[in-house]
């Protein structure tokens, strides 16, 4: 099932808004077994809709579209979709009770141009929003499904998740055509080049699925891709290449498909009824942040602090101010001392520490940017390691959070 997403508006084309909403529908769609051929983005004109919407339907089967709903006069898709399909918008009595829920629930009252949001192409299938007030349509028309959906992040994933997803599921399982699915495992502590290393030759064992390596600053992620004719036949084949890449890599495989790390630390740290606490000075807090992220972490995750000066690093963990004039704050005892100290005043069972060189300035021949020394410490034993990330200040920080993390993965697994 080819699928295109048309993402609409002037905010997008120009760059004042990334579209992370084209990016969450094709891993969505892609993610149960359709064919992304197109990400097309276009500005808030008529003819420019059309002309896209002639182009997408010879050779797709979906269209998906996002953008231009609102209740403003550049909104120009619900109209646009009416006349392209020859129907007449009118007022959906059951949409106007939502619309007036809606606002009373907020304190407000349904205005002349909020009640535009009520109408919906006549012919066209009403997709509901219970979070906003645009609801989504849907076309079928001449074999080809149009679907126009908020760009509201949350909002199209709604519509997408309560409809879209389960309508393309069935059709999908309809058609019985052999069709491609993904897995993705995720490993860290491991480069790229060397991950490749140790699993060799893919050709050797992938038959006709792929095998594609895809990095980031947690680690690399291997994505599978199966495909067949049947649920069965995918499940296999994939079992059958996940367990090779276990057998070859498993060391450094933490989880997989839409798991982060931070997730993963947390369900080890809850299983064994096991805490944490962070001690940052160039991360500036990214590290609390990415577990705190995870849902429930209060549970394993006590708390941190934020140590940038030597002042403080003394005064909040006990650094001791010998080491930080002789070896520097950037070293292996300070990193050490750091996750001690937290450790300490969290009374947590795993205390973290983190000093570097963010960059860009603040360098030295012996010690210079993107050097960062993470400490973990543990209730048995400790680990603390030199890392040299680059020159670059927001990715060096970045990477410093994925390294802590998988320094503590491997500790608490």
């Amino acid at each position: 099932m080819n699928v295109a997403l048309i993402t609409i508006g002037d905010e997008v084309l120009i760059g004042q808004i990334i579209n992370g909403n084209a990016a969450w529908i094709a891993n969505a769609v892609t993610r149960i077994g359709c064919h992304v051929v197109e990400h097309c983005t276009v500005a808030d004109e008529t003819t420019q809709l059309i002309q896209t919407l002639d182009r997408l339907r010879t050779s797709c089967d979906v269209l998906l579209l996002t953008g231009g709903l609102g209740p403003t006069h550049d909104d120009i898709t619900k109209p646009v979709l009416a006349e392209y399909f020859s129907d007449v918008l009118v007022e959906s009595e059951e949409w106007m009770t939502h619309l007036h829920e809606w606002m009373r629930s907020r304190g407000r009252e349904v205005t002349r141009r909020n009640a535009g949001q009520a109408l919906v192409p006549a012919t066209a299938r009403m997709l509901t929003n219970p979070i906003g007030t645009a609801p989504g349509i849907l076309f079928d028309r001449d074999d080809v499904i149009v679907v126009a959906m908020p760009g509201v992040p949350d909002e199209m994933k709604g519509i997408m998740t309560d409809h879209v997803l389960p309508l393309l599921e069935e059709k999908l399982l309809q058609q019985g055509a052999p069709h491609t699915q993904y897995h993705t495992m995720l490993t860290t502590g491991i480069a790229e080049s060397s991950l490749a290393d140790l699993i060799g030759e893919p050709s050797q064992f992938l038959g006709t699925s792929t095998l594609a390596f895809l990095p980031n600053y947690q680690g690399v992620r291997l994505r599978i891709g199966v495909t067949g004719s049947t649920q069965h036949e995918r499940d296999r084949e994939r079992m059958r290449i996940a367990s090779i890449l276990r057998e070859r890599a498993g060391r450094f495989v933490y989880g997989h498909d839409e798991q982060t790390l931070s997730q993963v630390v947390g369900l080890h740290l809850k299983e064994r009824n096991h805490t944490v606490s962070v001690a940052e000075s160039c991360t500036g807090g990214l590290l609390g942040a990415a577990l705190t992220d995870v849902p429930g972490s209060s549970v394993w995750f006590y708390g941190g602090v934020l140590t940038y000066t030597n002042e403080a690093k003394v005064r909040e963990l006990g650094v001791s101010p010998v080491d930080l004039a002789t070896v520097g704050a950037v070293s292996e005892e300070v990193a050490l001392q750091m996750a001690k100290g937290v450790r300490e005043k969290f009374g947590t069972t795993y205390g973290i520490g983190i000093t570097g060189v963010a960059g860009p300035d603040g360098g030295s021949p012996d010690k210079p940017v993107g050097t960062v020394w993470i400490s973990v410490v543990g209730p048995t034993d400790h680990s603390t390691i030199k890392h040299s990330f680059g020159n670059n200040r927001r990715i060096n920080r970045e990477r410093s959070v994925g390294a802590a993390l998988g320094m503590l993965w491997k500790m608490v697994r």
